[in-house]
């Protein structure tokens, strides 16, 4: 928010002096682009400039996470959240990375609030969430969680397995094959589509072992994977942009 006021501030700036008769005198169809480009330039500048911050912190974050120091690393990257006033979907996106943490620590009861306030664009998040609320057998709300996950990550092959899965589960395997082939709308001739949609079509269980260790991730099957945080889950530059 901050990053964005002082943009704003700027091309205002820029305009009443090229436009004020005594400064510079330009015509506004002169004046209000330039303050325009000048207030754009500077909020992508500071917010590159907290996105190097936020990156240093989680890779910082990630090196405790290997040596299975979750504490610390959950830590560390609570320093981030000096940076939400400034910038647009950093509490969120933090509160993301700290909920998949806490998932794979299978502290769900920390874990799910903040899975719930992470931003749109983490979508690895949300799909745990709706994990959580499909165990806890709320079906509809799990559905819901999953389709605004799918539409964050829509290119994502993984999502739709994921949630292939859990609509199986659910006993919903007609509804299952369509996410499937939803998917297989978008990631077209993805090997790993196909072969679950043909098994589930021809009556089999998925074989979500395909996935390798980004399914395992979701602790819905064996084996366990090294509790920490998966490279796709690191805050997106949009994220960050805002």
């Amino acid at each position: 928010m901050i990053n964005l006021l002082f943009g704003l501030g700027t091309a205002l700036a820029v305009i009443l002096v090229c436009s004020l008769p005594r400064l510079l005198g330009m015509p506004l169809w002169v004046g209000i682009p330039l303050g325009l480009l000048s207030g754009g330039g500077l909020f992508i500048w500071l917010g590159r400039k907290v996105q190097q911050e936020l990156e240093r912190i989680f890779t910082q974050a990630g090196e405790l996470l290997k040596k299975q120091q979750f504490d610390k690393a959950i830590e560390v990257m609570k320093e981030g959240y000096r940076f939400a006033p400034k910038q647009f979907l950093v509490k969120g996106s933090i509160d993301g990375q700290i909920g998949v943490v806490q998932y794979l620590r299978k502290k769900n009861d920390e874990a799910e609030p903040l899975l719930a306030a992470a931003s749109m664009q983490h979508y690895i998040a949300k799909a745990m969430l709706g994990i959580l609320q499909w165990k806890r057998g709320e079906k509809k709300k799990a559905k819901e969680t999953f389709a605004l996950a799918l539409k964050a990550g829509k290119k994502e092959s993984l999502l739709y397995a994921v949630y292939a899965y859990v609509l199986v589960e659910m006993g919903e395997r007609d509804k299952a094959i369509e996410i499937l082939n939803q998917g297989l709308g978008i990631c077209k001739g993805d090997e790993r589509l196909i072969t679950n949609r043909n098994l589930l079509q021809n009556g089999k269980a998925l074989k979500m072992k395909v996935y390798g260790e980004q399914w395992y991730q979701f602790l819905l099957e064996r084996p366990m994977i090294r509790q920490e945080a998966p490279a796709f889950a690191r805050v997106s530059r949009r994220a960050l942009r805002g």
